[in-house]
């Protein structure tokens, strides 16, 4: 192969750097070609094709306002840079182009004439600067994501970056390619060294099909055991978010321990003075050092530090401490908790919690022999994980998969759609105009039609298509964007029997007047009206999350008005999507129709470090949890009875809210006591936690669609206990356990045969999260999605379509009971 790789600089000025003229080295030892395009600078080692640099630019030493001024337009578009790459592209016709550090210097300006000659890009992040204009997400020293969904004037009256003509130049530039679409529409694939980094893009709206992970490689030297009375070592820039101030502060109550700090910054004045003050002993600052000093002082050290207060794409240096042997004490955020596995490789603390980072410190300390098995630990994670060779066959993995795409692209039959690719400013598929109606809206939560429109909407705006979602105004908040779609906010009635109606009904009228492509209606009630645009010549498609008529909390007349909602959902629009295989074979044998089996989405999570649930009175991994409507059909008065039945000091927490089921609620806060715990709805981050540090979660529902909490729930890797209705079946398909519906018994029976027996829930949960990962992530859902836009369009999809089946997959003698 030939491999472009474009980078502004030509010499090691960073880590950025040093990463790639190693895989440069790796790539070329295996008999490829590559060459590297460039600014020029005389402490870069000459190559061929050093005519085509351009000439070395330094915009901070720019003599005078108006002589930077003037740079601007270059710094933002160089169309110098944009000829110099012809040349370069001509002469070294490179198969693929690798692009890395490009801004400013370069510009993507390069990725449109790479895209005017067909190379496939691949773009490596190594920052966040396609998110915030400062690069790194960091705002007086945190992490900072006040910019997300686009906002980059918060960058101005910040002092995320110095200076205010520089923030307003990182701003003028975010801007313009953001209203080109430079990177949507030139780059193929990003290349994310972590999985924090693509999911952070896939939450502020990026498309996540177009995204692969690849950690940096290390190459693990030879261990050799600390000393005892080794120094601990920080390495790395000096700057306010890398929390190095929060280490001093904590070497003043661990006098016996020497701290080194290896490197340099704008903070290093005011450390030094913090250092003075506190009168650190203790403390010593050694400088800027060289990779090799680097290792050597890792290597001397009995283990690092990692005390950033920013997000970090990677954190190389826990990777070059493994190398030697040496675990590392890290704060809890960000990418650190895909590489430091807590109390096995080292320790992850809670961000800028000074006390819990002493007290790892001390641990560490006070204990060789637990610190040289994690430093052991992490030299294994290197080796097993991080090898050169291992890095070389992913990276060319994905390059093949990149000159593939060029391949099939140019024999395609579609050509007729993206004959005008060769225009840079044209887009390289159809652009979709799709409205979403039937939920309340997005931000906050009720039911999986709210998360629905959050997940696959932001993702199909990442995809570059134009998402409208049709809000109710009192549930969502006065926004005309989020994550890239566009809200429009109607008024409704609040009623339990009318509020859907009327919103469904304002709603479609106002659609019709916006000329779009598709009217996506979702749920039983909506349907309905999904006849009205078909009439006027607008395509329309219907998902069924579940039967609703079903649902208890529902009279006779409007079970029947819902039942007629079935039927206008099988009948009425071009294309009906269902959320289960059992919803598919429903409407098969109903209705005769073949629907479109396009499941709902779980995200994987972590392990959330406990916080806000100590403050709560919970202990991690002692409770069991319900997350969803307090109404009568999720069967949350039966787990009640049943968790009151058995004798346990584990709690019961339950989580949610109610509509229109207020009798309901109170009847179940009647039993709210210490060991039973009703709260309200719970989002984000207290969401992550409460999740993710659970024992097992219950689903005693009489009906379901197909379940996002619990598909969340599984995504968590917890062990999961749910009703033996086919949906709950469907979905935890040998990889939980299920009861007996609406039998009180059989699930008091499942609870405390699963409380008993932690070795089945840890590997029940091991198998959740498999499940989770392999067949509900929703990026592959999205893809499936647009392909069924682009189908019922008579457009022609790249994404692969999902099989369908006559018969669920699992059958229902071996999913109906798996515990016992």
């Amino acid at each position: 192969m030939r491999i472009l790789f474009c980078n502004k600089y030509n010499y090691a000025f960073s880590g950025t750097e040093m990463y790639l003229f190693e895989v440069m080295e790796l790539l070329r030892a295996q008999g490829h070609e590559v060459a590297l395009f460039s600014m020029c600078d005389p402490r870069g080692q000459p190559t061929p094709y050093d005519a085509h640099f351009i000439p070395h630019v330094d915009f901070k030493s720019s003599p005078g306002f108006w002589h930077r001024a003037r740079q601007l337009p270059r710094a933002i578009y160089s169309l110098e840079a944009r000829q110099k790459i012809r040349g370069m592209i001509r002469e070294f016709r490179p198969d693929v182009a690798h692009v890395r550090n490009i801004y400013h210097h370069l510009t993507p300006s390069i990725l449109w004439e790479l895209k005017a000659h067909r190379v496939p890009v691949l773009y490596h992040l190594n920052d966040f600067k396609l998110l915030c204009p400062s690069y790194n997400m960091v705002s007086n020293g945190e992490a900072c994501e006040r910019c997300k969904g686009g906002a980059f004037w918060h960058a101005l009256p910040s002092n995320c970056y110095p200076g205010m003509g520089a923030r307003i130049a990182l701003a003028a530039e975010a801007y313009a390619h953001r209203c080109m679409k430079s990177y949507q529409k030139c780059v193929d694939l990003f290349l994310a060294p972590s999985r924090f980094v693509r999911n952070k893009f896939v939450e502020h709206g990026w498309d996540g099909c177009r995204f692969r992970e690849l950690p940096h490689f290390q190459r693990a030297h030879e261990l050799a055991q600390a000393a005892p009375d080794a120094p601990l070592l920080y390495c790395g820039r000096l700057s306010k978010e890398k929390g190095v101030d929060d280490l001093l502060r904590a070497l003043q109550y661990t006098p016996d321990l020497h701290l080194v700090i290896a490197g340099d910054g704008p903070q290093k004045p005011e450390l030094q003075k913090i250092k003075t003050d506190l009168h650190l002993s203790n403390v010593e600052f050694v400088g800027h050092v060289s990779a090799e000093e680097r290792d050597r002082l890792i290597r001397r050290s009995r283990f690092t530090l990692f005390p950033s207060h920013a997000y970090e794409t990677l954190g190389k240096t826990i990777l070059e401490s493994y190398a030697e042997g040496r675990p590392v004490v890290a704060s809890d955020l960000g990418s650190r908790r895909e590489f430091v596995r807590h109390g096995e490789t080292g320790l992850l603390y809670r961000c800028g919690d000074v006390n819990q980072l002493v007290q790892s410190i001390r641990m560490l300390a006070a204990n060789p022999e637990i610190s040289d098995r994690m430093g052991r630990a992490g030299w294994e994670f290197v080796r097993e994980r991080h090898t050169p060779e291992g890095h070389y066959s992913a990276l060319c993995g994905i390059y093949e998969e990149l000159i593939s795409r060029k391949v099939s692209r140019q024999i395609s039959p579609i050509r007729v759609l993206s004959s005008k690719a060769r225009d840079p400013f044209k887009p390289a598929r159809p652009r979709l105009r799709v409205a979403f109606i039937g939920g309340r809206g997005v931000i906050s939560k009720y039911s999986g039609i709210e998360s629905f429109y959050e997940e696959t909407g932001k993702r199909l705006a990442g995809m570059g298509h134009e998402i409208t979602v049709y809000c109710r105004s009192y549930f969502t908040p006065g926004l005309r964007e989020y994550n890239g779609m566009r809200l429009v906010r109607l008024p409704t009635f609040r009623s339990k029997h009318f509020e859907t109606v009327i919103h469904t009904f304002l709603s479609t009228i106002h659609a019709l007047t916006q000329r779009y492509d598709l009217i996506h209606y979702h749920a039983l009630g909506p349907a309905l009206f999904s006849c009205i645009p078909r009439l006027c010549g607008t395509k329309t498609a219907v998902t069924v999350q579940g039967l609703d008529w079903q649902r208890k909390k529902w009279g006779r007349l409007a079970a029947a008005v819902l039942r007629i909602g079935e039927r206008a959902s099988a009948q009425y629009p071009h294309k009906t999507m269902v959320v289960s295989r059992t919803l598919e074979r429903h409407y098969r044998e109903v209705h005769g129709i073949d629907a479109v089996y396009i499941p709902n989405g779980g995200l994987l999570r972590a392990r959330a470090e406990p916080k806000k649930i100590l403050e709560w009175g919970l202990e991690p991994g002692r409770y069991l949890l319900f997350l969803g409507r307090f109404s009568p059909e999720k069967g949350c008065h039966l787990l009640v009875q049943a968790f009151e039945s058995i004798e346990s000091d584990v709690k019961l927490v339950m989580a949610g809210g109610t509509s229109y089921c207020d009798d309901y609620q109170r009847e179940l806060l009647k039993h709210a006591n210490d060991r039973i715990r009703i709260m309200g709805w719970v989002a984000g981050e207290d969401l992550d936690e409460l999740l993710s540090n659970a024992m097992i979660f219950v689903l005693p529902s009489d009906m379901e669609g197909l379940s996002l909490a619990l598909l969340d729930a599984m995504g968590a890797g917890l062990c999961v206990l749910a009703s033996d209705v086919p949906e709950n079946r469907e979905a935890v398909e040998g990889a939980g356990f299920t009861f007996h519906a609406g039998d009180v018994a059989d699930l008091s029976d499942r609870l405390s045969f699963l409380i008993a027996n932690p070795a089945i829930r840890e590997a029940a949960g091991r198998a959740a999260r498999k499940r989770v990962e392999e067949e509900y992530q929703w990026d592959k859902i999205s893809c499936e999605i647009e392909r069924a836009y682009f189908e019922l369009l008579g457009l022609e999809s790249d994404h692969p379509k999902r099989p369908s089946t006559h018969e669920l997959r699992p059958s229902e003698a071996e999913s109906e009971r798996i515990a016992g």
